[in-house]
């Protein structure tokens, strides 16, 4: 259940790095977001639809998703030390401090941060948590960067044989695209 829980996070996490951060997407320049279309994707990437994502929130939450891009192109260039110091400073500046919770009926569930906890917050304690789960687990280098050229954004490798290198299959494809006419020119 916990490693379930962590996957999901992280596969937000992901969300918010790659709608709020990065320059290029499928070789293609990234638009600027900004004002209510930042708000927007931040909304989307969280999936979360109940109001409570302003501009200001949303401005918060793109820096944290840098800090988690940090962290994950460390990941990604296998700079373990770097990335476990950059998750350390993340975990303490997030103040992240497992405690069981029960609303009404519910049965008790672990939250990373306290009652006074905003958002920003929240998702600060939970994503560093599950970051360092994943790092302190079998799957650091799950995690990863697009390969193909013009494309930054970051995925995580869920398949048998770990041998992911794209984003997706736009990128895959492109990439294979790009080599097959470079075949057909140089015979």
């Amino acid at each position: 259940m916990a490693d379930e829980h962590h996957a999901m996070r992280l596969e937000t996490g992901v969300a918010l790095i790659n709608a709020l951060t990065g320059e290029h997407v499928h070789g293609r320049p990234k638009p600027a977001l900004r004002g209510q279309d930042l708000v927007r994707a931040t909304t989307e990437a969280l999936e979360t639809g109940n109001g409570r994502v302003d501009v200001l929130t949303a401005e918060r939450l793109r820096n944290l998703a840098a800090r988690l891009r940090e962290i994950i192109e460390s990941l990604s260039r296998r700079e373990y030390d770097q990335a476990a110091g950059l998750l350390n400073r993340m975990l303490v500046d997030s103040k992240a401090r497992p405690s069981l919770h029960r609303h009404g009926e519910q049965s008790w569930h672990l939250h990373f941060h306290g009652p006074e906890a905003d958002i920003v917050q929240q998702w600060a304690a939970g994503l560093a948590v599950s970051v360092a789960a994943a790092l302190g687990g079998d799957i650091p280098h799950r995690v990863g960067l697009c390969a193909a050229p013009r494309c930054d954004q970051v995925y995580i490798d869920a398949s048998q044989a770990q041998i992911k290198r794209f984003c997706g299959l736009a990128c895959q494809n492109r990439v294979k695209a790009a080599a097959y006419r470079a075949r057909r020119s140089g015979a």
